[in-house]
């Protein structure tokens, strides 16, 4: 048998260990082992592919109590038998010490392993590099990235104006009524109107007419007076400025709960607004 014979042998080795073979390199394995005996049981390859398989994986389990007691006991037999061949060795050695023939012979107690076996065991190791290197590769690969559509981003809706809200309240609010504001020493000037939800405690006074006032002096104030307290201490309804004699409207922000409304006025206060208003400031009023 050739070397170049061998060589494909423990090329189709190699190749069956890592990759896997056809049909038709199977055969051709199999024709040649039959001209090898000796790779027919042969591991070597197996067990060193496995070797590197198992080398990642983490072991963190004790053995259990019967195989670790197994595995001492053999160790034990095999040392012991290792030692005692060994003893006989040395003994050998000694008896045979004078001629250098006889100790040769004493240390070439076990066959040499041919030449072309210890060629198997270096294809072997080259072929394990080889998958060492490729399993190393395909971990190491950059996962492939999803490209996932960009979040739907909504765009808010435009803030309502007041007179947008003001239109709203009457069309959704089932209480919400309208009133005529008017000017309190002459009811037929009228300035504006009044929209309110009792349900809702909100509303919206719409006016127009008014002088503008100075801010840093005076403002406007919405008040509502309620039949059940005091209508000399109605509920504050906000402030208010007026820059222009054109129309404004202005939403009503009571800081207490109106239970029955009677009126809403509008006034005219110091800068600020104040706590307490009279009649006699009131520049508008609608009566419910």
């Amino acid at each position: 048998m050739n070397d170049l014979t061998k060589n494909r042998l423990l090329e189709l080795l190699a190749d069956q260990t890592i990759f896997g073979l056809t049909g038709e390199e199977l055969m051709e394995l199999e024709q040649l082992k039959m001209q090898f005996p000796d790779w027919e049981k042969d591991l070597s390859l197996e067990l060193t592919a496995a070797a590197i398989g198992l080398s990642n994986l983490e072991i963190s389990d004790d053995l259990p109590v019967n195989l670790r007691a197994k595995i001492f006991a053999n160790a034990d037999e095999f040392f012991s038998q290792s030692r005692e061949s060994r003893d006989i060795v040395n003994y050998t050695v000694l008896a045979n010490a004078n001629t250098v023939e006889a100790v040769q012979k004493t240390f070439e107690y076990e066959p040499k392993r041919p030449f072309w076996q210890w060629l198997g065991w270096a294809v072997a190791a080259a072929a394990c590099v080889a998958l060492a290197i490729n399993l190393w590769s395909t971990r190491s690969r950059p996962q492939t990235e999803i490209v996932q559509n960009p979040p739907v981003v909504q765009t808010p809706a435009p803030e309502l104006t007041a007179a947008q809200k003001r239109t709203q309240l009457l069309a959704s609010a089932t209480d919400a009524v309208q009133l005529s504001l008017a000017n309190p020493k002459n009811e037929k000037e009228v300035l504006g109107d009044v929209v309110w939800s009792n349900s809702l405690q909100t509303g919206y006074v719409r006016v127009r007419g008014l002088t503008a006032n100075d801010a840093s002096k005076e403002t406007y104030q919405l008040w509502i007076v309620d039949e059940t307290q005091d209508p000399k201490t109605p509920i504050s309804g906000g402030v208010f400025n007026v820059s222009s004699t054109g129309e404004v409207i202005v939403p009503i922000d009571v800081q207490l709960t109106v239970k029955k409304p009677k009126a809403v006025a509008v006034s005219k206060e110091k800068s600020g607004g104040v706590v307490v208003s009279a009649p006699e400031r009131f520049v508008a009023i609608a009566k419910v």
